[in-house]
């Protein structure tokens, strides 16, 4: 499944409020600080007016704090009350940027009451949440962005696969002739599907879309004692993995482990195989029927 590479963003309401409308729908660009959503609350007249009182307060215990500063060196006040006055210009201040912080994408809107939210940075919109009219909750996203170039995959793998796949290996994305490369690999195995995490970088060959369906071949690391063989050469005979090798006089039947398998190939070990011998691909039902005895 196709997701961004965490460069999302999210455009939030600071107040309770109304969705009165959706400036931007999913897929539209928007630069930094364009208006995205128009909303309609009650807070919002009286945070404005609030911001304008704590710009006042703060202008005005800067300039008690510098005049203390002034009288303390006429001797007219002592350290103790030249330090309270700057602690109370730093409180007001804070508190000042605080709330400032709070309306940084907020602009004022038409109508009283109504403010536009803005983007907070440039990228393409990915959801809009409310639609026209539901109510919102102080902090809920609004607008979803995505601000990258770059988008990952995640699966699911089964956990025998953990020990032969390595970050930063080479991934055949849909069968397209530009790879991914691995980024992560989860180290918890999850215990109730027995499978483990992969994110895997797409490469930029195509216009990718979010939760999309892809199919991902891994190339394994084959490991010390590991074998690279034709997946269709291993065959299930009593209950085990076998391949047949061939010998000077027919072939002999010999149990693996597979390690990792692909539509293609196989990673697989056994300590009565070696490097360069062949296996069969054909013909594999007579000689199970041979093996068996029938």
């Amino acid at each position: 499944v196709i997701a961004p590479n965490g460069a999302l963003q999210t455009a939030s309401s600071p107040f309770d409020g109304v969705m009165v409308d959706a400036l931007k729908t999913p897929g539209s660009q928007v630069a930094a600080g364009e208006p995205v959503a128009l909303i309609y609350s009650t807070s919002y007249a009286d945070a404005a007016a609030e911001l304008e009182a704590r710009l006042l307060t703060m202008s005005h215990m800067a300039h008690l704090a510098a005049r203390a500063d002034e009288l303390l060196k006429l001797g007219l006040r002592s350290e103790q009350e030249s330090d309270e006055a700057h602690h109370d210009a730093i409180s007001a201040r804070l508190s000042f940027e605080a709330l400032k912080t709070q309306l940084e994408y907020v602009r004022e809107g038409d109508q009283p009451g109504q403010f536009m939210l803005t983007a907070p940075a440039a990228g393409t919109v990915t959801h809009v949440r409310p639609g026209p009219g539901e109510p919102l909750r102080a902090g809920e996203p609004v607008v979803s962005l995505f601000t990258g170039g770059v988008f990952w995959a995640r699966a699911q793998l089964s956990e025998r696969h953990a020990s032969a796949l390595l970050a930063g290996a080479p991934v055949i994305v849909d069968n397209l002739p530009e790879k991914g490369e691995i980024v992560s690999i989860d180290p918890e195995i999850d215990p109730a599907t027995r499978s483990l995490d992969v994110v895997v970088e797409l490469p930029a060959a195509r216009v990718w879309r979010l939760g999309a369906m892809l199919t991902l071949s891994f190339e394994t690391v084959p490991g010390e004692d590991a074998l690279r063989a034709p997946a269709k050469a291993i065959v299930r005979l009593g209950g085990a993995d076998v391949v047949f090798v061939e010998t000077p006089t027919g072939f002999r039947m010999v149990a693996v482990e597979i390690v990792s398998r692909s539509r293609q190939d196989a990673l697989i070990r056994s300590d009565s195989l070696a490097p360069g011998e062949k296996v069969a691909i054909a013909g594999l039902a007579a000689l199970k029927n041979i093996a068996s005895g029938v």
